[in-house]
C-alpha cells in the first residue's frame, strides 16, 4: 500500500516565516505535556540524505500508543501527520519524510499496537491479534478504540502542543494525508474531530466495513468450480480491456470509467469445451465467479448490500522485481491478502470472542451473518455525510481513488462523495471537498495510470491561497522518467482528448463532465 508523489517546486504560500527552534531538542524530555503522555527520547538528527536537520521525537500516550514526531531546525510553520496501512501496528517514517523534506514538522503513530520487530518503514500487519482480551492483554478493548479513531487524534492534538513548545508558537496550518487505512482515518479525523486538521489528502479509503465483507463474498464466489487461477489473469485482462478501452473515445491502456463498459464474463470470455478447465479458457463456475466479483455483495434475493469490483484491475504492470503482475494477483485471485484481513477483523473485533473464533468464510451466510457486524461497523466506518463543522471552519479534503484498485473498490468513494453532495449540496460540497478518480490506478498507487500526484502543493495551495484544485497532473514513472501525464479532474469530470498531439501529454485533454452513467 503506497501513495507516490512527485514533489515539485510548487510554492508554499510565501507569506510565512519560516520558524526555528526556542528551546533544545534533548529538553523536550522533561517539558510538561498532558499526564497520559510520555517523550521517550529526543535527540538532534544532522541534515543527510535529501532530509534536513530535525529533532527526533519519540513517545507514548497511555495505554500504549507509540508516536514518533520529527521537527525541521528550519520550520516552515506547517504540520503534517500520516495514516497507517491495513492494522497498522507500525509508523510510515517515509511518508513523514515526504513533507519533512519540505521543511514541516511531522508526526505519525502506530494506533496504539505493535507490528512485527524492524518493520518501523510502513509495512502493515495484516492481524488482529492485539484486540483479543485476555488476562494478558488488560488494554484490549482500549486498543480497539485506539485503532479505529481515538489514537490519531490525541497524537494529533498532543502533536501541536509538543510544536508549540518546541517552537514557541503554534503551527499556522495542519495537514493530513494518508491512504487505505489512512485514507478512513482521515474521514475520521474530519467527521468527529474537524478542528485537528485544515486540509485532508485522503486516499482510496476503506470507509465502510462493507468491504471487508466484498473480500470474503470473493474468496466465497471462487470455492471449488469457482476458483480463478491466476495464471488466467491475463487472458482476462485481454479480455476486458478489448470491450472496455475505446469505450472513453481513447484506445489508450486506460479505462476512462468502467461503469460504462458492459463486458459480460459468460460472453465475452473463452469458454472450455465439455466445461473441462484449461489454460486458455473459462468454466461455467469460473465465469459465474466472476460475475459475483464484479457485480458486488448481494442477499439471496438479490439485493445489493455492497459494490462489486469495476473493470480494469485485472491489468497486468510492472512491479519491483521488473516483472508485470495483475492487480487482481493476490488481492482477488490466489492467496488474498484481503481475505487475511478480513478473517483477522472477524476474529478479533467484529463479532464477539466466542462467535469469532468459530468464524470460518466458508459458512458466511449473506442474508444473516453482515447484521452481526453491525455494532463494530459504527464505530469503524467514516460515512458520516454532514460535514459542517469542517466547512464551517474553512477546511478542505482533497480525497482521490484508483479506478483499478483491487483491493478498496473506488464506487465506495463514489457512494461516499455523492452522499455528501445530497446531504450539503452539490455546490456547496465541490467549494470544500473534491474526489479525484486515476484510470489504471492501483491502491494507492502503481497499475498503469498516471499515480503520481503532487498532493500536498494541491491541498496546500486550497487551504493557504484559495486556490481550487479544478485540475491537477499525474504522471506515470517506468524506470524513474515520466513516460505520460494526464489531466486529473474533479469527479464527475474526466479527461477527454482533444484530439490534437500525443496521448501522452496532459496538455492535449481537457476536463470535461460527460452524460450520467447508464
Amino acid at each position: 500500500m503506497r501513495a507516490i508523489v512527485v514533489v515539485l517546486a510548487l510554492g508554499l504560500a510565501s507569506s510565512i516565516q519560516p520558524g526555528n527552534p526556542s528551546v533544545n531538542c534533548a529538553g523536550l524530555i522533561g517539558a510538561s505535556f498532558r499526564a497520559e503522555a510520555k517523550i521517550v527520547s529526543a535527540s538532534r538528527v544532522p541534515a543527510g540524505g535529501g532530509i534536513p536537520e530535525y529533532c527526533d521525537v519519540r513517545g507514548t500516550i497511555a495505554p500504549e500508543v507509540t508516536f514518533a514526531i520529527k521537527l525541521p531546525t528550519n520550520w516552515n510553520s506547517r504540520f503534517y501527520m500520516v495514516g497507517n496501512g491495513g492494522l497498522a501496528g507500525t509508523i510510515n517514517f517515509a511518508a513523514m519524510d515526504v513533507a519533512l523534506r519540505r521543511g514541516f514538522a511531522t508526526a505519525g503513530t502506530d494506533t496504539g499496537h505493535h507490528g512485527a520487530p524492524g518493520s518501523d518503514d510502513g509495512a502493515t500487519r495484516q492481524d488482529a491479534t492485539f484486540a483479543r482480551p485476555g488476562p494478558d492483554n488488560p488494554n484490549a478493548a482500549r486498543k480497539v478504540t485506539d485503532f479505529l479513531y481515538e489514537a490519531v487524534h490525541e497524537t494529533a492534538v498532543l502533536g501541536k502542543e509538543i510544536l508549540k513548545t518546541f517552537y514557541g508558537v503554534a503551527p499556522r496550518y495542519s495537514y493530513w494525508a494518508g491512504c487505505s487505512t489512512g485514507g478512513r482515518q482521515g474521514l475520521i479525523e474530519a467527521q468527529r474531530f474537524p478542528e485537528d486538521f485544515d486540509g485532508y489528502v485522503v486516499g482510496a479509503p476503506v470507509l465502510d466495513f462493507g468491504t471487508i465483507w466484498r473480500h470474503v463474498w470473493n474468496a466465497r464466489a471462487q470455492i471449488g468450480p469457482g476458483t480463478i487461477a491466476v495464471e488466467k489473469l491475463p487472458l482476462l485482462a485481454d479480455a476486458v480491456y478489448k470491450k472496455c478501452d475505446a469505450i472513453d473515445g481513447l484506445e489508450d491502456g486506460l479505462i476512462g470509467d468502467p461503469r460504462n463498459c458492459t463486458f459480460d464474463p459468460a460472453a465475452d470470455l473463452p469458454k472450455c469445451p465439455a466445461d473441462r478447465d484449461g489454460p486458455s479458457c473459462f468454466t461455467s463456475g469460473q465465469t459465474e465467479a466472476l460475475k459475483k466479483i464484479y457485480t458486488g455483495v448481494q442477499d439471496s434475493s438479490g439485493r445489493l448490500l455492497f459494490p462489486g469490483q469495476p473493470f480494469g484491475a485485472e491489468v497486468l504492470a510492472p512491479v519491483g522485481d521488473g516483472t508485470t503482475r495483475s492487480g487482481w494477483n493476490g488481492t482477488i485471485a490466489g492467496e488474498s491478502v484481503g481475505l487475511k484481513l478480513a478473517e483477522s477483523y472477524m476474529k478479533y473485533m467484529a463479532l464477539d470472542p466466542g462467535a469469532g473464533s468459530r468464524w470460518d468464510y466458508r459458512s458466511v451466510d449473506f442474508d444473516v451473518d453482515p447484521a452481526k457486524t453491525k455494532t463494530f461497523a459504527a464505530a469503524f466506518n467514516a460515512t458520516d455525510a454532514d460535514l459542517t463543522a469542517l466547512r464551517r471552519r474553512g477546511g478542505r479534503i482533497i480525497h482521490y481513488h484508483g479506478w483499478a484498485d483491487p483491493s478498496a473498490t473506488a464506487l465506495m468513494s463514489i457512494d461516499y462523495y455523492e452522499s455528501v453532495r445530497r446531504k450539503m449540496g452539490a455546490g456547496t460540497t465541490s467549494e470544500f471537498y473534491r474526489l479525484f478518480l486515476i484510470p489504471g490506478m492501483f491502491h494507492c498507487g502503481g497499475g498503469v495510470g498516471c499515480d503520481s500526484v503532487d498532493w500536498l502543493s494541491a491541498i496546500a495551495d486550497w487551504v493557504e491561497k484559495g486556490v481550487a484544485p479544478d485540475r491537477l497532473t499525474g504522471a506515470r514513472l517506468q524506470s524513474g522518467a515520466i513516460s505520460r501525464t494526464r489531466p486529473l479532474c474533479p469527479y464527475p469530470a474526466m479527461a477527454t482528448y482533444n484530439g490534437n498531439g500525443t496521448i501522452d501529454t496532459a496538455k492535449n485533454f481537457t476536463c470535461h463532465t460527460p452524460s450520467p452513467v447508464r
